[in-house]
């Protein structure tokens, strides 16, 4: 699992902690150091470092490349992590002074900007626990109940180390999951993970993810917190870590594993039911507030394992029909979902011309449905009317009226 090993090093006594543990990785055969200069040329006392750490990771065994990254203008974690994928790294192993200073991932700091953006397993291990038990003695491992990847299986099973492995779920505030039903599926689960690999002791909390995560590893002792880089709940957004994840960086004071594993969603795009207009209203929160009706709506959405995470709406007015709603919420961007929504918004409206007011930046996107700009005389008076009524005038409102003719059209299909 963690053939080959990088570890980023900027020759601080930090970097030393984590070259002097790199033995404890379960399954590591190489190591490659990697240094990213900022600057032309190098000292002796930057050589001699090097060396030593050199020398250090070969008394545990393993053959040590040097890698020095010359700088090239571009900034360091880049540097680290185009070189990382360039070796074919199975993890990046960071030591870091405290790990405080992850609490912002979007600070600029190096260890944070390289966790936040890898797409391989990182491991972080401060300065301060240098001195504790082994890395993988007595892990903790939170779980959301679901199958878990092959990468928290393999875990479990080469973690070395006579203690426990603690597998935790936390039950949310809000959610209508018992504490007995929640007990009764960690247990199924620890009695399927057990024969493969250490003990389990299964745990049960209600509280706050992160927080609660963070305070039972002080509580049990964990030796280090071993969790998804990205979880279920966010897997559908384009967000490169996931929110327990970013705010478990912010208060575990254990080394920290975060793992790169693949999450297949379940995307299903249809045509919203009148009792599921609710959801879309709350989708359109941020968007107008607009409202639904039954009478006169027809709504189409995208679903994410079971989550509605972009809507676009076809309103029948007397004189025409109008397309508008067309809306994904900030965290879902960048994964195609408005276009999904509006194929199949298209496809079923195709036996009739629509009208919409455009945002100017998306006429070309609108272009491709088959949309034309057409003057605001153009438009039936009541959808001409809406307009007015609910965003202002239309003049200066960065808005282009546009028309498509009835005709046929095909759902756009991807992966």
């Amino acid at each position: 699992m963690f053939a080959k090993v990088v570890i980023p090093t900027d020759l601080s006594e930090a970097s030393f902690t984590m070259a002097e543990r790199v033995g404890e990785v379960p399954g590591v055969r190489e190591v490659v150091l990697i240094h990213v200069r900022i600057s032309a040329g190098s000292s002796p006392a930057g050589e001699d470092a090097l060396r030593r750490m050199q020398e250090l990771v070969q008394g545990q065994g393993y053959p040590v490349e040097v890698v020095v990254a010359e700088d090239d203008g571009t900034p360091v974690p880049e540097r680290i992590l185009r070189t990382a994928a360039e070796l074919g790294a199975n993890l990046i192993a960071m030591g870091v002074r405290e790990q405080g200073l992850l609490r912002n991932l979007f600070s600029g700091n190096v260890a944070a900007t390289v966790l936040r953006d890898a797409r391989v397993h990182v491991l972080i291990v401060p300065q301060s626990a240098g001195d504790g038990s082994a890395l993988f003695s007595r892990l903790l491992v939170p779980t959301d109940l679901a199958d878990p990847a092959p990468e928290v299986r393999s875990l479990l099973k080469g973690a070395a180390g006579d203690g426990a492995a603690v597998l935790l779920h936390v039950i949310e505030p809000g959610r209508s999951e018992t504490k007995q039903g929640a007990g009764d599926r960690l247990a199924a689960l620890k009695d399927e993970l057990s024969p493969a690999g250490q003990e389990l002791e299964p745990l049960v909390r209600a509280g706050d993810p992160a927080r609660t995560i963070c305070t039972v590893a002080d509580e049990t002792g964990a030796s280090l917190v071993a969790i998804p880089r990205i979880g279920k709940r966010d897997a559908a957004g384009a967000a490169p870590l996931g929110s327990v994840t970013s705010a478990v960086m912010g208060c575990v004071k254990q080394p920290v594993l975060v793992l790169a594993v693949s999450i297949r969603l379940v995307i299903e795009t249809r045509e919203l039911r009148s009792e599921e207009f609710g959801l879309a209203e709350e989708i359109w929160i941020d968007y107008h507030e607009l409202k639904a009706d039954p009478k006169t709506d027809r709504i189409f959405g995208v679903f994410a394992d079971g989550m509605l995470v972009s809507v676009a709406r076809c309103r029948r007015h007397p004189d025409g029909y109008e397309v508008d709603g067309v809306f994904t919420p900030v965290r879902f961007r960048g994964r195609g979902y408005a276009r999904r929504a509006m194929d199949a918004l298209v496809e079923a409206c195709q036996h009739d011309t629509l009208y919409m007011h455009a945002v100017r930046d998306l006429v070309d996107f609108y272009g491709e449905y088959g949309f034309i700009s057409i003057p605001e005389s153009d438009l039936p008076p009541t959808i001409r009317a809406r307009f007015a009524f609910a965003l202002g005038e239309m003049e200066g409102a960065n808005v282009q009226p546009m028309r498509r003719a009835a005709g046929w059209f095909r759902r756009f299909q991807s992966s």
